[in-house]
């Protein structure tokens, strides 16, 4: 299978359901079904812009996604219930009661179950859901992306314990308590007017004053010793950065807790992937440089080596572009050379269609990819696409 438009996929076969994200809604398209002008208008309509096929050339790609969907349901339905005992919350002043935070901690237990059995297999991160259900999509991708970084940077250096020593025991406790961490690092922006939250334009003094305030407010939701100090760190500081010039604290290196620090990683990424009103999804190549670039003054850069040695910027199923102007898809990645994946080439660089042939990049080291500024083309040509992320929010 690879991913395609919603535009340039009228005709091919769906590979999987194409579904809105929000949960307990019935997909809007079946796997299996062809994509007509009139379904893709539709999905475009539900801000679905692109989509997994089915083809002849892509048949015998397998792209594995980073949550199973009986896993991601259950997510969903879990993370639904509890965030509807925000609002009542943040009126009254009350912090969320146990019940809720037990509903945190199971789907936290049950991501940390799954990522961990995944060992070091190349998963497709990016969720195809719609910009309005961003809020509970990006919770539980930000949840899954940090796990996996944390799953791999545990594993080769251990976690720090209470007395900041490095230590290898206990890493599923670990992972679970920074799980819950992360599917509620966001808690507090439900009380952020929506119109703040998605003005297309720049945020005014005011207004960015405000956005600034979803941490502390988020902290104050949790007071509950129910939840540990490492996960509130994550609610907390996730938006500091290496340099010091994050919020709300202005904490800099070490100084920031290390789940902060890998939250940061994966809630920028995610950001950038996903889907918002204002906003076209970009790729995962341009959310891999956007990290890396990031290293050593908004990120640790340790944890950016991590992530380089863990997240592949071109998936299995990404349509990609050789330098010299051939078209492709990627067929696979080796965990070794994450970043030289074997590419099926389609086209000549003039762009007529050829052969196709496979090639591996890692045993041709002239061959570059020209990354792309958008996973999507615009959703109908003419529109247009994906802009630069100058901050997650």
């Amino acid at each position: 299978m690879r991913l395609m438009a919603t535009w340039r996929a009228v005709g091919h076969e769906l590979a999987r359901d194409a579904r809105d994200g929000r949960a307990g809604e019935l997909p809007l398209l079946r796997a299996g079904a062809t994509l007509t002008d009139e379904y893709a208008e539709r999905l475009a309509r539900a801000g679905i812009n692109a989509v997994y096929v089915d083809d002849e050339v892509s048949a015998d790609i397998e792209v594995t996604p980073a949550l199973t969907e009986k896993t991601r349901v259950v997510a969903e339905s879990k993370l639904t219930l509890a965030f509807r005992a925000v609002p009542a919350a943040l009126a009254t002043g009350v912090p969320l009661s146990e019940e809720s935070l037990r509903e945190f901690k199971q789907v936290a237990a049950l991501i940390a179950q799954e990522v961990a059995a995944a060992e070091d297999a190349v998963v497709a991160l990016q969720d195809l859901a719609s910009a309005d259900a961003y809020t509970l999509q990006h919770s539980i991708n930000v949840t899954v992306t940090g796990l996996i970084l944390a799953r791999r940077h545990f594993r080769d250096h251990g976690r720090l314990d209470g007395l900041r020593r490095r230590s290898f025991r206990r890493m599923e406790e670990a992972l679970t308590r920074l799980g819950v961490g992360l599917l509620l690092h966001d808690v507090g922006k439900l009380a952020i007017p929506r119109a703040v939250l998605e003005k297309a334009g720049p945020l005014d003094d005011d207004e960015w004053e405000l956005m600034k305030r979803h941490t502390l407010l988020g902290v104050e939701l949790i007071r509950s010793d129910a939840i540990g100090y490492h996960a509130k760190a994550v609610i907390r500081s996730h938006h500091e950065r290496w340099d010091g010039r994050g919020y709300p604290d202005g904490i800099s290196r070490e100084r920031i807790p290390e789940f902060a620090r890998l939250a940061a990683i994966a809630d920028v990424y995610d950001a950038i992937t996903s889907e918002r009103s204002y906003r076209r999804a970009a790729s995962p190549a341009s959310a891999h440089a956007a990290i890396v670039s990031g290293a050593g003054h908004a990120f640790d850069p340790h944890l950016v080596d991590v992530f380089r040695r863990t997240i592949a910027p071109y998936p299995p199923g990404s349509e990609v572009t050789l330098h010299d102007g051939r078209e492709g898809i990627v067929v696979r990645v080796d965990p070794k050379h994450i970043e030289r994946p074997v590419v099926r080439v389609l086209t000549t660089p003039d762009g007529e269609a050829t052969t196709p042939r496979d090639v591996n990049l890692a045993e041709n080291g002239w061959i570059r990819l020209v990354p792309p500024t958008a996973l999507l083309r615009p959703v109908r040509p003419g529109l247009p696409a994906a802009e630069p992320l100058a901050a997650s929010g």
